[in-house]
Order: structure tokens, then C-alpha cells, then sequence
């Protein structure tokens, strides 16, 4: 029997963060640059929402303390799900954290 697997890790700074139901919804930010053929350098920040729910580990100190601006890297699941509305399927991707951890870079918070 084979193993399967499907698994993301994100590194990047928080920007928003929603408390829905018994779980949090955390917009994270990562930022690619590269040149492109004339050698201009090039930038695109793309967001991801993560989710984390109530067992994940540490769910209540991170509810707590987890701040917009925060650096982290996030390593979870990723699943595809879908449902009927309207009469049509809607179907969407998550991300359901496994681990989150807050990253110090130094930085005073205000």
C-alpha cells in the first residue's frame, strides 16, 4: 500500500486574521521577486488563507497572541471540498494548519 499525501508549508507575514465559528481564518502574505528578460527586477505578493481550528495545538495561546504584521511559517493539509448553493456546486480549497509558528524578527510591537 502506498502512501499519499497533500501538504503545504508557507512562510510569510499575516495580514488579516477572522475568528469564524471555533475557528481562525489567517490571510498570509509571501512575496516572490524575480527579473524578468530585460533584467528589471520584478515583484508579485500572492495571499493565502489558512485555516486553523480548534485542535490544532497551541490553538488557544495562538487565538491570543498571533498579531497582524507577524512573520510565520504554517505546515498543514491541504483538501478540496464542495457544496451545493443556489442550485449550483461551489467548490473550494483549504488549508487546514497542522502546526503555526510566530517567527521573531525583531521588530517592536506598537
Amino acid at each position: 500500500m502506498h502512501f499519499t499525501q497533500a501538504t503545504f508549508q508557507i512562510l510569510g507575514y499575516v495580514g488579516t486574521i477572522r475568528e469564524v465559528g471555533k475557528t481562525l481564518k489567517v490571510r498570509v502574505s509571501k512575496t516572490e521577486t524575480w527579473k524578468d528578460n530585460s533584467g528589471q527586477r520584478m515583484e508579485r505578493t500572492i495571499w493565502n488563507t489558512v485555516t486553523l481550528f480548534e485542535r490544532t495545538p497551541g490553538f488557544a495561546w495562538i487565538k491570543d497572541n498571533l498579531k497582524v504584521g507577524d512573520l510565520v511559517k504554517i505546515e498543514g493539509n491541504v483538501f478540496d471540498t464542495s457544496y451545493e448553493k443556489d442550485g449550483q456546486t461551489h467548490y473550494d480549497t483549504t488549508l487546514a494548519a497542522d502546526t503555526l509558528f510566530i517567527i521573531p524578527t525583531g521588530k517592536k510591537a506598537e
